[in-house]
This record gives structure tokens, sequence and C-alpha cells, in this order.
């Protein structure tokens, strides 16, 4: 019987099954929840031993019944569109949960620049994109404040599953035609990271909370530009993909009503957060956007297969 037991929030998307998969994969036991348990995702994540407990974070009782035995548990939270104080409302609420089961470990995926978004060239504090950046800081806080014995905070980068389905839904033009476009420039390099990374290292955290306790570390194994990710794209999949470059005045005509947009404006000197020689003297496998790829092949024909 394993020797952990983790809660872990979102386990049937990107980042959650990544983390998921990766502490199943090593013996360790994973509780979560799931508003539908009959999905695909919810099923697949079930058959690898999950253990699933109907409901969603707004039920406290399937809340606690899920938490119940945990030793760490794993945040990671989308925001909300429309009430922007739900996420952290909903971490607070975790957090309480996790530490009335006994939880000891706590560890949070933030986002690369949380910690001092106001360095980036284009920071604009009234803008949607500073809205998510500052909730997850305050959610920064909270783990800090919130008395678990050992907590990490990681801030993934980039990505790599953002130009695949189903995330891929948010650059419509790239899955219909095969044209990434974009608020950011040639120049641009976007610190880049395989959602499986973050279950590695939420992996090695758990196995040695001594040596992550109080540790922020940002995640990125790659600084790639838009050129070099459709590039390798195009290559792999033997499509006509591009990155199409919107000139300053079309950005500012459309950021307004285009919230992706807007976080790419933001995201143009993203790459002064990365410290990739850092991430890896941590020993924790890195992934590429090749071998992303590779492994994703199905997904990624299902997704540009239809392009000439």
């Amino acid at each position: 019987m394993s020797q952990h037991t983790i809660f872990v929030s979102g386990a049937t998307g990107t980042v959650g099954g990544s983390v998921a998969r990766n502490l199943l994969a090593a013996g360790i036991a994973v509780h979560a929840l799931a508003r539908n348990p009959d999905s695909p995702a919810a099923k697949a994540l079930s058959s690898l031993g999950a253990s699933l407990t109907p409901g969603g974070y707004d039920d406290q009782g399937a809340l606690e019944e899920a938490m119940k035995g945990v030793t760490g548990a794993f945040l990671n939270l989308m925001p909300d569109f429309v009430d922007h104080t739900w996420e952290l409302k909903t971490a607070k609420r975790i957090m309480a949960a996790a530490k009335a089961a006994g939880a000891t470990h706590f560890i949070y995926s933030s986002s690369f620049s949380v910690d001092a978004p106001q360095k980036l060239k284009y920071w604009d504090p009234e803008s949607f994109t500073a809205m998510v950046l500052l909730s997850k800081q305050a959610i920064e806080n909270e783990v800090r404040k919130a008395g678990f014995e050992h907590w990490t905070i990681l801030r993934p980068g980039n990505f790599t599953a953002n130009y695949i389905l189903p995330i891929v839904a948010v650059y419509p033009d790239l899955a219909k035609k095969g044209r990434f476009v974009t608020a950011l420039t040639p120049e641009t390099k976007l610190p880049t990271v395989d959602p499986n990374d973050i279950g590695q290292f939420a992996l090695a955290a758990y196995r040695d909370p001594v040596r992550f306790n109080t540790q922020e570390i940002s995640l990125a194994s790659e600084l790639l530009t838009a050129d070099d990710i459709m590039g390798k794209l195009a290559r792999f999949t033997g499509k006509d993909i591009k990155a199409v470059y919107l000139s300053d005045e079309e950005v500012e005509a459309q950021k307004g009503g285009n919230p992706f947009l807007a976080g790419q404006l933001a995201m143009r000197d993203m790459d002064q957060f990365a410290d990739i020689e850092g991430t890896r003297s941590w020993g924790v496998a890195l992934g590429t956007f090749d071998e992303y790829l590779e492994r994703e092949k199905e997904r990624v024909s299902e997704t540009y297969g239809h392009l000439a």
C-alpha cells in the first residue's frame, strides 16, 4: 500500500491529469473529484487506479470525502471568466479541506510571471490578464501562510498542449486553417513546458518534501519562438502551418474583445522569468516539444489531419 495519498484537483484536465498519471505510475494513491464520473477522462483515470468522488469544489461534502486519508494535495485551477473571485475562494476551500484532513505537503501549480507581473513590458493592471495573474498571486500568498508542514509552488510556462486539441480551440484559425494569428513578435521567445514535466516535478516533490519545501520553481524546458513552434508542427504533420503576426495597430484594435490576444501581448517578454538551467538543476527529466508531438501523435493528427 502506498505511503502517500494525494488529492489532485483538475485530475481529468491537462495539468491535473499529468500529475495524477505520474503519481499513479509511481504507486502513489490519488484521490480526486469528478463532476461526471462517467466521462471518458474520468473513466480513464479510474482505470489507472484513481479514487474518484462524484462532485465539484462547491460540494463541501464531496470535497471532504475526497480528502479523507490524504497526506498531500495538488492545486491547479482555471480562472472563472464570469466570477473573478471564484478561483481564490475555491483555492481557500481546497486548502482548508486538505489541512483539516491532515495533508502535510501542498503543491500549487501557478503560472509564469505571477511572482512579479509588473515587470512585464505590457503590464496593464486593469486587464483580464492582470486579473488572472493577480488571482494566482493571491493564491500563492495563501499557500505560503496556510501552515502546511511543506509547501511548493510551481510556475509552468507556455504549454506544449496549447497547440493541439482540445486547448487549441482558443486559436480557431490555427486549428481550422493552420494559421497562428498572434500578438507575439517574431522575436518573442516563449518559455515552453510539456505538462508531463509538471507531473514529474510534483512526483519528485512529494517524494522529497524537505528538499522541495518552500521552493518556488519556474518550469520551462525550451525557449521557442512562434515560428519555431509552427515549424515543428509543420514538419511533424507535413501540413502548411505558419504564424501570422498582427501589427501593433491591429493588436490595439482587437485586444479589448479578445483576452487571449491581450495575454499574448503580455507574453512578449515573458522569457525574462525563465531559468532553464535552474529548472534542470533539480534533476527532474524535462521533455521537448518534439518529444511531446511524438507522444501525442494521435491527437496531433486529429487536430491537423484535415489541413492541406
